[in-house]
């Protein structure tokens, strides 16, 4: 058998540069689609980036439409990015939109292989929901998720504790707060306080008396306790106690004397206690002002308008007191006084919270904005 073997070689040689020409060619095709998709991603993370910061910005300039829009936009380019739904959510949230906050935020745990600490931001987060729209007993659910997963989170805690108090579980709350804020002896006197209105409505006197009592055992100045320790030993007949307690709160804090005075039902005694702490304080505006705000209850009308002079002689120039002093003085006021203090006039105390600036005309010993105890300053306007 004859074999040519210049014809083998041709033979050889012409399928091998086949075969290297489709194999050069599925290259030069793979690179191109290689380059491509890198081009591709590369313009979806642009838009990705341009969205998302977008998004920030709009957030930052508290424009909650503008920035969903935004986010959602970068979200639908990478439906992996939870962070991004998160913040979505949030949005929502932040508008008053629960439920949509809620749709997202659950969506979130169906999402296969979750970290531990993404879940438990989720967690917070559909706590958060609930609790904002007054769902406590299902926010507290979501926190206790949380802390499930990682016991010393301290948001957690904080806001498990906060739900306790809005919920005004005040048993549990002083078990969370004592676990989370360690002791603030202010905060504990003012959740014992709590516990005692609590049995005073329940009409268990005796139960809410020791509750007033340990509240002035942490901090013995809580007004709050006074007061209503005062309103025990008044129900008990035991009067000189319950003046004793009232009058505290004037000498402790004068800005409050009005929550003491407003008990006393007996005017001798009311007038009694109003001279002793006028000689006891004669230049703080607050005394004065509570004072005249008194003997004009009591009728003794020249001894008011002495008080409020006094107070515009210190500055304290109160459209109120002026108002009252065009009441008191009626032939002696000046017309355009008359017309000015005729419109109606707001009573003049105002409650700031010195910790977040929410102010109020009602008092609260709790700031209803920012959640903290005693930080009040009170102010004549």
């Amino acid at each position: 058998m004859n074999i040519n073997l210049g014809n083998l070689f041709s033979t050889i040689t012409a399928q091998e540069i086949a075969v290297l020409f489709i194999v050069f060619l599925m290259g030069v095709l793979v690179s191109y689609l290689w380059m491509l998709g890198k081009q591709k991603k590369e313009n979806i993370d642009k838009k990705k980036l341009e969205s998302y910061m977008k998004g920030i910005n709009y957030i930052i300039e508290d424009e909650t439409d503008k920035a969903i829009k935004e986010l959602t936009d970068t979200a639908k380019l990478d439906p992996d990015m939870i962070d991004i739904y998160l913040s979505i959510g949030n949005l929502f949230r932040k508008k008053g939109e629960i439920n949509r906050a809620l749709i997202i935020h659950k969506s979130l745990l169906a999402r296969a292989n979750l970290g531990k600490d993404k879940k438990l931001e989720i967690y917070l987060n559909i706590g958060i929901d609930y609790k904002k729209a007054g769902l406590y007993d299902r926010a507290k659910k979501y926190f206790k998720d949380a802390l499930s997963i990682n016991p010393k989170n301290n948001l957690a805690k904080r806001l498990l504790y906060e739900v306790y108090e809005d919920s005004k579980d005040w048993e549990n709350a002083l078990v969370w707060h004592k676990r989370f804020d360690g002791v603030d002896k202010h905060t504990v006197a003012h959740l014992y306080t709590e516990l005692g209105k609590d049995k005073l409505k329940e009409g268990n006197l005796e139960e809410a008396k020791k509750n007033f009592e340990k509240a002035l055992k942490e901090h013995k100045s809580c007004i709050d306790a006074l007061l209503h320790l005062g309103d025990i030993y008044f129900q008990y007949g035991k009067l000189e106690k319950a003046y004793d307690l009232w009058e505290k709160v004037c000498i402790t804090k004068p800005e409050f004397c009005d929550l003491a005075l407003n008990r006393i039902q007996d005017d001798a005694i009311l007038e009694n206690k109003l001279k002793d702490i006028l000689n006891r304080f004669p230049d703080n505006v607050f005394i004065l002002f509570f004072s005249a705000e008194a003997f004009l209850k009591l009728q003794k009308d020249q001894k008011a308008t002495s008080l409020y002079k006094t107070l515009l002689k210190k500055g304290i120039k109160s459209p109120f007191i002026l108002k009252r002093l065009a009441e008191i003085e009626k032939e002696h006021t000046p017309k355009f006084l008359k017309i000015f203090t005729s419109k109606q006039i707001v009573y003049p105390i105002r409650y700031t919270c010195t910790n977040c600036g929410h102010s109020a005309g009602k008092l609260f010993f709790r700031c209803p904005k920012c959640k903290s105890w005693d930080k009040i300053r009170v102010d004549i306007i």
